[in-house]
């Protein structure tokens, strides 16, 4: 009784509601950034050169799976650890993860310099006076591995220690020089070796911050820093599907891109691209709940499921009522909003890209939950096996699709996947939660009739005055739906109570 009272302490509801809004920062501020330099760097680049500039943040991000799902693994190893008040274990088995992650991007380095060539020459269709550039920048992006990698691990030890606030700010100081320095690089050059030069100095910075930092919060963290044999197998067995997920994630995710500059142009990546970091950013809401809840469902599931089930509910919940109004409008006024952003040019190409990636968004956030849950209770198994069995269907069908129907044929294949990757997941997830408990999530399809029945409409308005009309009225019965099905007694007391405090500061001012 009094291990489960700590843990639930340590993992508290107003802890995680307080984490939360640090991650929503962390990630939030980078998002306005984003909107804001964009322009520039297209307009400073040119189409081309930010199609592969967009391929290097891609490479970048994808460089995080040679840690073979060890840092999350750790995460996990140390959130239990201290909810069972283990403190001792925690730093060998922070030495060897690292350890471990560092061997192994080491010879991912190697491979990957190996191959680059093939990439840049023959697959990648890039014009031939921006090869060679392209390929030196890439190589140097490759000699990055192991500072990325290694980073995802120490990070992993702060979300252990529930330091968000921390990872916050170091977050936004990465996010914010990702679009910046790029931008104070074309006041002096263009050049994309340089810029990249650039963004591999601020990862250095940034994997020390992180690690100065996950010292603060364990100064015995490098009492045990050895590559214990022993903890290897047990550290595999929980990160060898987080590897496989660690693989095909984002290959899935940014197949898209890579097949967009082998079967179009570097140029059309721009157009696909740009809307894609823009819409996918508003997965910080998803990001920054479930990078709270991971190691709470790793330190409550065995011993408070009940308490697991009412917070998975909530965060679904939340995650809709944030992101459904939103989504909706953008979805709605895309072209708009796309020519007023970057030109009438620009939206002509990419907007109806921004539409349905936006659908696909919402429930990929919504998504986020299950997935979540079930990796943190130590079952990644079942998302890797949903991941690769979608892989060779979305593979073929995205190739198809783009050799048919080019960027927007590609923005299709992704929405549907991403329809159908959240039922998976919510069926599996849904299951697990049934071993320990009696749950319900009735809000499941009601999302789904809701969000579908809206999107089928967008193709009978035209006219910004009509669609403004036809927002407000789903607006409305969304306002409706939510209060009388989603929004429990308390939330409801709540909301009239900040209401009503809003009314009070209006009629003295």
């Amino acid at each position: 009784m009094n291990k489960r009272k700590e843990i639930t302490v340590l993992y508290s509801g107003s802890l995680i509601a307080k984490n939360t809004i640090f991650n929503l920062l962390g990630y939030g501020i980078p998002l306005i950034i984003a909107i804001l330099i964009i322009p520039f760097l297209i307009k400073g680049l040119g189409n081309e050169k930010f199609g592969i500039l967009s391929l290097s943040w891609v490479i970048i991000g994808y460089f995080s799976l040679f840690d073979f799902g060890i840092g999350k693994a750790l995460t996990k190893i140390i959130a239990e650890k201290l909810g069972e008040n283990k403190y001792e274990e925690i730093p060998i088995y922070f030495g060897t993860s690292f350890l471990l992650m560092l061997i192994i991007s080491i010879v991912g380095t190697i491979v990957l310099l190996l191959l680059l060539p093939a990439i840049v020459y023959d697959y990648l269709k890039i014009s031939q006076n921006l090869q060679n550039e392209t390929l030196r920048a890439f190589y140097l992006l490759t000699f990055s591995i192991p500072i990325v990698t290694t980073t995802a691990g120490i990070r992993g030890v702060l979300e252990a220690y529930q330091a968000f606030r921390v990872i916050s700010i170091i977050r936004i100081f990465l996010g914010v020089l990702t679009f910046l320095v790029p931008l104070i690089c074309l006041f002096f050059t263009n050049n994309l070796i340089s810029i990249v030069l650039a963004l591999i100095f601020v990862r250095i910075l940034v994997w020390i911050l992180y690690f100065t930092q996950s010292l603060k919060v364990n100064n015995k963290l490098l009492a045990e820093f050895t590559l214990n044999i022993k903890l290897i197998k047990k550290i595999f067995r929980l990160s060898g599907w987080m590897t496989i997920s660690n693989i095909i994630v984002p290959m899935i995710v940014y197949l898209d891109r890579f097949l967009i500059g082998t079967l179009i142009s570097a140029s059309a990546i721009a157009y696909y691209t740009t809307p894609y970091e823009i819409i996918t950013k508003f997965l910080v809401v998803p990001g920054a709940i479930t990078g709270v809840l991971f190691p709470t469902f790793s330190a409550n599931y065995l011993s408070n499921p009940d308490f697991i089930a009412k917070l998975m509910k909530k965060a679904i919940k939340y995650i809709f009522l944030l992101l459904f109004p939103v989504i909706l409008i953008i979805i709605f006024f895309a072209n708009e909003g796309m020519a007023l952003w970057l030109g009438k040019d620009f939206a002509d190409e990419s907007y109806i890209i921004l539409q349905f990636l936006a659908a696909g968004v919402l429930f990929n956030s919504i998504a986020y939950i299950p997935f979540t849950f079930l990796e943190g209770i130590g079952c990644p198994g079942i998302t890797a096996k949903i991941q690769l069995s979608e892989l060779p269907i979305y593979i073929f069908f995205m190739w198809i699709a783009v050799q048919n129907f080019g960027i927007n044929g590609a923005a299709i294949i992704w929405f549907i996947r991403m329809i159908l990757d959240s039922l998976l997941l919510f069926f599996f997830a849904k299951r697990k939660l049934f071993s320990k408990i009696k749950v319900n999530i009735n809000m499941v399809p009601i999302v789904f009739i809701l969000f579908t029945s809206s999107l089928l409409c967008l193709f009978l308005f035209d006219g910004i005055i009509t669609k403004l009309i036809f927002v407000f009225l789903v607006l409305s019965v969304f306002v409706f739906v939510v209060s009388k099905f989603f929004l429990e007694d308390d939330e409801k007391v709540f909301l009239r109570t900040i209401l009503q405090k809003n009314k009070t500061c209006q009629s003295n001012n």
